[in-house]
C-alpha cells in the first residue's frame, strides 16, 4: 500500500487553498501602501511637541499622545484628523523627558506606557517607564492615577532612547535606541522591578544612512535624519514599524523568539516632516498615523491599499 504525502494531503483535503496555507511558518506578505495623505493639525495650545503616539484599545479611532519634555505630564487623546478629544493628568509624576507612549493589553485589563527615557546630553542615570490604565472614558481635564512606574538603568552607560513597544506576545517593553549605528532593542520584562536594567535582545541592521555630503551639507537635520524617533507593532503582531526622520523601516515580527538581527524588508519614505517623532498603526492595522514634533506640523496618514 503506498502512502500519501503530507504535503499532497493537505493539498487533497484542502482542495482550492493554496500550498501555502499547509505551511504554519510562511511569513506575511508584504504591505501594499498609499501615498501620505493629511490626517489634520494637533491643536498648538494642547499638544504643541507631539513626542508620542499610540492608539486606543479601548476607544476604537482614537490615538493618545503626550509632549515631549517640560510639558504638563498629561496624555491627550486625539481623533483620526488629529482633533483633541479629551485629554488626563497623571499624578504624582513629572514629564522630565517623555518620548513615547504604547498601549497593551495584559491580563484582561488596557495599560498604556509612557517612556520617560530622553537623554539627549547622555547624563541621565534614572529613567522611568510610568504605567497607568487607559481610561475607560473620554473626558476632558480628567485625572489618571499611576499603576506603577519602573524606574530603570542602562546595563553599560548612558544613551537616549525614544522608541517604545509594548511586546504582548512575550510580556514585554521594547526600547529603540536612537543614536546608535546600528539600531538595538531593548527589552524590560512587564513585571520589572525597579532598578532593573534592560536587556539587549536584537539590532536592527540595514536602515539607511545618511551619506557624507548630506551629513555636512545639512547641519543638524543630515546628522539626525537616520536616528530612531518612534516605533510600533502592528495589531496583528506581525510587523514592527520603525520610524525616523525620512523613512518608516518595516520589519517582519511575527515568530517565537525575536531573532537577533533584524533587517528591513520594506521602507517608506516620508514627505518633509520637521521632526516625526510619533507613529501609531490604527486598530484594524490598515492605516499609520505619523505626528511631528514641531508645531504646527500636520499628523499624516498612509493607508493599506491591499488590506
Amino acid at each position: 500500500m503506498f502512502k500519501i504525502r503530507p504535503v499532497l494531503l493537505c493539498l487533497a483535503t484542502l482542495g482550492i487553498l493554496s500550498l501555502s496555507a499547509c505551511h504554519a511558518t510562511s511569513e506575511p506578505a508584504l504591505m501594499k501602501w498609499s501615498e501620505p495623505q493629511f490626517a489634520g493639525i494637533p491643536d498648538q495650545a494642547k499638544l504643541g511637541e507631539l513626542s508620542g503616539l499610540t492608539r486606543s484599545n479601548t476607544a476604537p479611532g482614537i490615538y493618545w499622545a503626550i509632549n515631549d519634555g517640560d510639558n504638563p505630564a498629561e496624555i491627550i487623546a486625539i481623533d483620526g484628523q488629529a482633533r483633541t478629544k479629551a485629554w488626563f493628568t497623571l499624578s504624582g509624576v513629572r514629564n522630565i523627558d517623555w518620548e513615547d507612549i504604547a498601549n497593551y493589553r495584559d491580563r484582561d485589563r488596557n495599560f498604556l506606557a509612557i517612556a520617560d527615557s530622553g537623554d539627549n546630553g547622555g547624563l541621565r542615570t534614572d529613567l522611568f517607564l510610568h504605567i497607568i490604565e487607559e481610561p475607560a472614558e473620554l473626558v476632558e481635564n480628567g485625572q489618571a492615577a499611576i499603576v506603577r512606574s519602573i524606574r530603570f538603568q542602562w546595563p553599560d552607560g548612558a544613551r537616549d532612547t525614544e522608541s517604545l513597544l509594548a511586546d504582548e506576545k512575550r510580556r514585554q517593553f521594547l526600547l529603540i535606541s536612537k543614536k546608535r549605528v546600528p539600531a538595538e532593542i531593548f527589552a524590560l520584562p512587564f513585571d520589572a522591578k525597579d532598578g532593573d536594567k534592560p536587556k539587549l535582545v536584537a539590532i536592527l541592521e540595514g536602515i539607511a544612512q545618511p551619506d557624507e555630503k548630506t551629513m555636512n551639507a545639512k547641519g543638524d537635520y543630515g546628522r539626525y535624519r537616520a536616528q530612531i524617533t518612534g516605533a510600533d507593532i502592528s495589531p496583528d503582531g506581525q510587523w514592527l514599524a520603525v520610524l525616523n526622520y525620512q523613512q518608516i523601516n518595516f520589519f517582519r515580527f511575527g515568530g517565537k523568539v525575536i531573532p537577533k538581527k533584524l533587517r528591513p524588508v520594506q521602507t517608506l519614505t516620508l514627505p518633509w516632516l520637521p521632526q516625526a517623532e510619533g507613529i501609531a498603526f490604527s486598530n484594524d492595522g490598515n492605516s499609520l498615523f505619523i505626528g511631528s514634533e514641531q508645531s504646527p506640523t500636520p499628523v499624516i496618514r498612509f493607508d493599506r491599499t491591499e488590506p
